[in-house]
């Protein structure tokens, strides 16, 4: 069963996590808690993307009152995984420690596109969503 409340919680912690990331990219060189925050980040983001592109947004699009919607955020954002996977692997911290700026201009735009999604989902298609078989709450 899908959560509601599972996915926002989530969407909390994403979010806070590109808050942290974006800090760490201002600065003028990788910290070491950078590699703690991307392993984190990794973790809850890869499951969460997962979940709700293999199991969510196939019932959303499913449901006539959230179809279009649905199929709306996904041309905007439903690419995230996969971006945030090239991202992730494009970016080991040998390549991070050569090259700062080009990863400060990458993770501000992986994390731009990651708080764009969330936003969506949580503004727009959730309050909209009554998902059959699942929590709304």
């Amino acid at each position: 069963m899908i959560k509601r409340a599972v996915l926002t919680d989530e969407h909390r912690e994403l979010d806070a996590l590109a808050k942290r990331i974006l800090a760490e990219v201002a600065g003028d060189g990788p910290s070491v808690e950078l590699s703690s925050l991307r392993w984190r980040l990794n973790r809850v983001l890869t499951k969460h993307l997962a979940m709700e592109d293999q199991l969510l947004y196939p019932i959303l699009r499913a449901n006539p009152a959230t179809a279009s919607l649905a199929e709306q955020v996904l041309a905007e954002v439903g690419g995230t995984a996969s971006t945030y996977a090239a991202y992730h692997a494009a970016w080991p911290i040998e390549r991070i420690q050569q090259d700062w700026e080009a990863f400060r201009a990458a993770t501000r735009d992986v994390m731009t596109l990651l708080r764009r999604r969330i936003l969506r989902e949580e503004r727009d298609l959730f309050p909209r969503a009554s998902w059959p078989g699942a929590d709304s709450r």
